[in-house]
C-alpha cells in the first residue's frame, strides 16, 4: 500500500535554492486520469532546476511547490485510462521529482529497459534527448564536422557520444582553458583567430554546424570556419552581450540560425521520437554516452547537494534521492 504522506523539497516563494528549499511532510499526490504515480529513485539536479526554483524557467512554478524537473522510478499506482503496469520502471521529465513520489501524465513516460541502473536512468528525459535532438536539427551527415561550444558540459559530451556512433567529428569551444579532459579536441576562445584554431584542428576542413548554448559575440568568430549552408542551433543563454551579426554574414555564406528548446522540438517531431528513444537506451547500454555521477545524496542532505553542485570542475551530474 503506497504511503499518505512523503518527505519533499518545497519552496513556498521563487528565489535561490539554498535560501528558499525546505525539506517538508507532504499529501502523496493521486495520480489523475491519464496519470501514474511514481516512486522515485533518483533525480538529477541541473541548472534549469535553479532557474525553476528561481522563477526565471519556461516552465513556472505553482506554489508552493516540490522543486525538481527530472527522475525516475517506479510506477506504483496509475489513474483511469492508463495501461502502463505497476511495477514497471520508468524516466520522465515533469515538475515535482524532488521528492518520494510524484504523478506523472503518462505521455511524458519513457519505459526504462532492463540493465540501465537508476543514476543512468534519471538522466535520460532531458540531456541526451536535448544532445539528439541538436544532432537532428543541426541537419549534419556522416563526414562532417560540427562545433559545440561551452565544451565542458554535459550537452556537449553527449552530442559527442552520440555524434561518433552516426561519423560526425567533434570540436569544441571553450572560455578560457578545459578544466576537465575531454574526449575530442577543443580550442579557446582567447586565441586570436578563433576560426583559424578550429581549421587547424579539422585541417581545414569547414564545419557543418555550431550547437551554440553560450551566445555573446564569439559566436560571429566562427563564421569564417563554417561552410556554405552551415547551420547555428542556440539553445542555451550563458552570455547575455549580443552578437554582432550582419546581413553579409548570413546572405554570402547562405547560414541558417535556429534557436532550440526539446519541448518544442519533441511537440513537432513525434515521428522522431521511437527512434531517438531507441537509439538513445542503446547508447547508453553499450556504454556509448558519457552520463558520469559526481556524488549522491538523500533529500535531507539538499543542502550539502547543493553546495557539490557548484563545487568544482563539471565532473558529472549530482543526483537526490531517498536510495542515496
Amino acid at each position: 500500500m503506497t504511503a499518505t504522506t512523503m518527505q519533499a523539497l518545497v519552496f513556498d516563494a521563487a528565489g535561490k535554492a539554498e535560501e528558499v528549499l525546505a525539506l517538508k511532510t507532504v499529501s502523496v499526490p493521486e495520480p489523475a486520469a491519464g496519470e501514474v504515480l511514481v516512486q522515485l529513485e533518483a533525480s538529477p539536479m541541473h541548472p534549469a532546476d535553479m532557474m525553476f526554483i528561481g522563477g526565471r524557467y519556461r516552465i513556472k512554478p505553482a506554489l508552493p511547490q516540490v522543486a525538481g524537473l527530472e527522475g525516475s522510478g517506479k510506477v506504483v499506482a496509475a489513474g483511469e485510462g492508463v495501461s502502463l503496469a505497476v511495477g514497471t520502471r520508468v524516466a520522465f521529465r515533469h515538475p515535482g521529482t524532488w521528492a518520494e513520489y510524484v504523478s506523472v501524465p503518462v505521455a511524458k513516460i519513457h519505459a526504462v529497459p532492463d540493465g540501465i541502473e537508476a543514476d543512468s536512468a534519471c538522466q535520460f528525459s532531458l540531456n541526451p534527448l536535448t544532445a539528439w535532438a541538436l544532432l537532428d536539427d543541426a541537419d549534419v551527415k556522416a563526414g562532417d564536422w560540427i562545433a559545440v561550444n561551452a565544451a565542458s558540459s554535459g550537452i556537449a559530451r553527449l552530442v559527442h557520444g552520440l555524434a561518433m556512433r552516426k561519423g560526425i567529428k567533434v570540436i569544441g569551444i571553450v572560455r578560457g582553458a578545459a578544466k576537465i579532459t575531454l574526449p575530442f579536441p577543443v580550442v579557446s576562445t582567447e586565441v586570436v583567430d578563433l576560426s583559424a584554431s578550429i581549421l587547424e584542428v579539422t585541417g581545414g576542413q569547414t564545419i557543418a554546424a555550431l550547437l551554440d548554448c553560450v551566445g555573446g559575440q564569439s559566436i560571429t568568430r566562427v563564421f569564417p570556419a563554417m561552410h556554405q549552408g552551415a547551420t547555428i542551433v542556440s539553445y542555451g543563454v550563458m552570455e547575455t552581450t549580443a552578437a554582432q551579426v550582419t546581413n553579409v554574414d548570413m546572405i554570402y555564406r547562405n547560414l541558417s540560425w535556429k534557436g532550440f528548446g526539446i519541448d518544442y522540438w519533441l511537440s513537432r517531431s513525434s515521428e522522431a521520437v521511437p527512434r531517438m528513444t531507441s537509439e538513445i537506451w542503446q547508447a547508453m547500454a553499450d556504454g556509448g554516452l558519457d552520463l558520469p555521477v559526481k556524488s549522491a545524496f538523500p533529500l535531507a542532505g539538499f543542502k550539502a547537494a547543493l553546495a557539490a553542485m557548484s563545487a568544482g570542475p563539471n565532473t558529472g551530474k549530482v543526483l537526490l534521492g531517498s536510495g542515496a
